[in-house]
Formats: C-alpha cells, sequence, structure tokens
C-alpha cells in the first residue's frame, strides 16, 4: 500500500529552522517572550475534547537508530525523522494524537535540572558498556543537536503540520535499569532510590523533583499538552508506605502537574492537555481501579477534580485480549477512556501482533465501550536485528472506527 503524506512537507533549511523554533520555546525574541506568535486568548477551561481515535505513542528511542528498510542500526538525518511522522499521517489514517516520550529516568535533550540519557558514561566507555543501537541512537542525537536541530520538535512540528494533536508523554518512575539511563539524582541519593534507577514517591524531595523536570519539558517544547505514563513503570513506593499516604501523594503531585499546564495555557492563550496511563499490574492481573488505588493512584478522583483530560487503561508490554474498559467506564463518566493496545502476546518474536491481532484486540476495545485506540510500542518490531519487520501501518487505516475495523 502506498502511504499518501495528508500535507506538503516544508523541506527548505529556512522553513526547517522556523519550524523548530516554533516548537522550542523560551530562545525568541518574539513579542510574547517565548518563540511563538499568540492569537485570541483561550481561557483555561474544560473544552470539547478532540475526536482522539487512535493516539500513537512514540517512546523516543528505536525510531532514533532504526528506519525502514534497514536491519541493523543506522545513522539518520532530518528527512528520516519526517518520515516517521509520514509512516503514521498518511492519506486515511485514523490516527489523531502524536505522543513522544522524552525521558526514561534520564531526559533525551540537554538537560538543565536532570541527567541526559547517557552523559554519565564516559565516551571511550561507550562501545564496551552500551550496546551497538543505543551508541547509534546517541550518535544520532548528538549530532542532530550539534547542528542546531532538536530532533523531538522536528516531530512535533511535523506532525502539527499533518493536522495532529501533539503530545508529550512523561514517564513517571522508568525502571528499565540500563546503564545509560542512570541518573546523578538517584545515584547520589540511596535514600530515595527504588531497583533499577526508580525514584521512591514517599519523599518530597522526590516529587519535587519529578516536577521540575515536567515543568522543563513542558516550558521547552510548545505541545498541545502533556501525559502523565504511570504505567511505565508501576512502582511508586516501598511496601511499607500505608495506601492512604501514596494516594494522597501522588493526587497532589497530579494536581500540581495541572496547575502548572494552566499557568503556560494562560502563557500560551490556549488550554494544555493533560492525560494519563493508568498504572497496569505487572500483567498479574487486569489493571482494575482497586489495583491503581493499591499502587497509590486514584485516577477516579483525578477526573472527578477536573485535572486530567482523559485516561488510558493499559497492560504492562504484554497484550491481554480481555483489558476491562466497561468498569473504568461505569467508575469514571467524566472524562475520555482510551485502551491500549500493546506490540507483542507472551512468548518469542514469532508473537508480535499481526494485522489480525491488532483488529481482534481493537474489536474487543471499543465493544467494551472505549472512546479510542491507544497504541503502545507499535513500531518495535523494527528492533530485531535479522528478525525485524515492518509494522503493520496498514491497520491505522481502520482500528480507530468501529465501521471501518467491520469491514
Amino acid at each position: 500500500m502506498i502511504l499518501i503524506p495528508r500535507s506538503t512537507f516544508l523541506t527548505a533549511a529556512l522553513s526547517l529552522a522556523i519550524s523548530i523554533a516554533i516548537l522550542l520555546t523560551g530562545d525568541s525574541q518574539s513579542p510574547t517572550g517565548n518563540g511563538v506568535a499568540r492569537a485570541n486568548p483561550v481561557e483555561s477551561a474544560p473544552n470539547t475534547p478532540p475526536n482522539r481515535r487512535i493516539l500513537y505513542n512514540f517512546d523516543g528511542d528505536s525510531c532514533f537508530y532504526t528506519r525502514a528498510g534497514f536491519k541493523h542500526p543506522v545513522a539518520l538525518n532530518v528527512e528520516d525523522v519526517k518520515r516517521l511522522i509520514d509512516e503514521i499521517a498518511y492519506e486515511d489514517s485514523q490516527v489523531d494524537t502524536m505522543l513522544l516520550c522524552l525521558n526514561a529516568a534520564t531526559m533525551y535533550y540537554p538537560t538543565k535540572v536532570g541527567t541526559m540519557r547517557g552523559a554519565l558514561t564516559p565516551r571511550d566507555q561507550r562501545a564496551e558498556k552500551w550496546p551497538r543501537r543505543e551508541q547509534q541512537r546517541v550518535e544520532n542525537i548528538e549530532r542532530f543537536f550539534a547542528q542546531g536541530i532538536d530532533p523531538f520538535a522536528l516531530m512535533f512540528s511535523e506532525a502539527r503540520q499533518h493536522g495532529l494533536e501533539v503530545l508529550i508523554t512523561f514517564r513517571m518512575n522508568d525502571a528499565h535499569g540500563n546503564e545509560f539511563l542512570r541518573t546523578k539524582f538517584w545515584e547520589e541519593n540511596p535514600a530515595y532510590q527504588l531497583p533499577d534507577g526508580a525514584l521512591d514517591f514517599s519523599h518530597k524531595a522526590v516529587r519535587d523533583h519529578v516536577f521540575a523536570l515536567i515543568e522543563e519539558v513542558t516550558r521547552r517544547y510548545d505541545t498541545d499538552g502533556l501525559e502523565l505514563d504511570f504505567n511505565r513503570f508501576p512502582t511508586f513506593f516501598r511496601e511499607s508506605e500505608p495506601h492512604e499516604l501514596r494516594i494522597e501523594k501522588i493526587n497532589a503531585l497530579v494536581k500540581r502537574v495541572r496547575e502548572l499546564l494552566n499557568k503556560l495555557g494562560k502563557e500560551r492563550d490556549k488550554r494544555l492537555v493533560l492525560g494519563a496511563r493508568i498504572p497496569s499490574n505487572y500483567g498479574a492481573t487486569p489493571p482494575t481501579y482497586e489495583t491503581s488505588l493499591a499502587i497509590g493512584c486514584d485516577p477516579a478522583a483525578w477526573a472527578r477534580n477536573g485535572w486530567v483530560d482523559f485516561l488510558v487503561v493499559a497492560e504492562f508490554v504484554l497484550q491481554r485480549y480481555d483489558l476491562p474498559i466497561a468498569p473504568w467506564k461505569k467508575q469514571i463518566t467524566q472524562v475520555p477512556i482510551y485502551g491500549s493496545i500493546e506490540c507483542a502476546e507472551p512468548g518469542g518474536l514469532e508473537n508480535r501482533l499481526t494485522p489480525a491481532k491488532y483488529r481482534r484486540a481493537a474489536r474487543h476495545l471499543w465493544d467494551d465501550g472505549a472512546d479510542g485506540i491507544y497504541l503502545f510500542n507499535f513500531f518495535t518490531p523494527r528492533e530485531h536485528g535479522e528478525n525485524s519487520h515492518e509494522p503493520p501501518f496498514e491497520v491505522l487505516g481502520d482500528l480507530g472506527d468501529r465501521q471501518t475495523l467491520k469491514q
């Protein structure tokens, strides 16, 4: 199938520079002082939610060392980054929202608050400590920034030109534990440590640090809003922390983020969206309101208090075809609830989802009351060397609509 872009791209160097500048705040001499010409003011009050048929999550990882037609890590250029958006926003695609992850314990851009990914590893030790794909990813990112190009701002800009809503997705407590994801804050504060680079949110200093990271990234990139990903990873406290204190502390943090977005929204004359991926139970049981409360997250309170604009129910990494949406819809009526499809069933590479399996998963979600489809790790078939293959982009043309899915 030929994938046709929704609109003509800006290819001239000057146009590229302008596009990126619009997405980066704080460096322009525009009258508003943050790089964006403003239209009429928009009050920071709930508005009619957009029609999010498919929400597509980029993790900011393998998309920066892989590309179509290659089975090994490869150097990327500006056109390769633009092509990432072409692939999901072709004519007849039902993707309406693009989310881009800019952190996993570390931050993916030059940060003043946290640690940039890979920064704690001396350059002469990378080959010894990192897999080749991470070496290539960091080389690509460093080259872009050295050329004065922010590749993440470029992705946001391209997605907007294709008519997509663009959101930052922020991993609240990543615990992959890779050497290149080590942070200075974690290493210098043993009392705050959970395993594999995660942090203990019982400490005010931890919550303040996470908030500072959120504030930095939302001020740096002028997007349509932010998603808090509580499912990467769904552990925030030691077992000894009482459940009521867990909920109180996470609620206060979510409220604080909403207030931040309200403030930024007034500065930018628009309402900024706040969404959240609800924590799963690591696959031990289906994600329920009760399992979320036990972890410390009360998404019903977030919706009831007007702090969030949408919620996502998701499993942890592996696909299940009985993901419960109806109980969540009964519990929470104030905001849309989207159902997530993961990229693979339990087992080996042969269990990556096929187009038929994606459609099976989507049918269940729609039948159980989902307000839209959320895709997580859709791009990962490109990550497996000689066993790599192309993601089934054709399903982006039908998963987001009950009627096209039936055809």
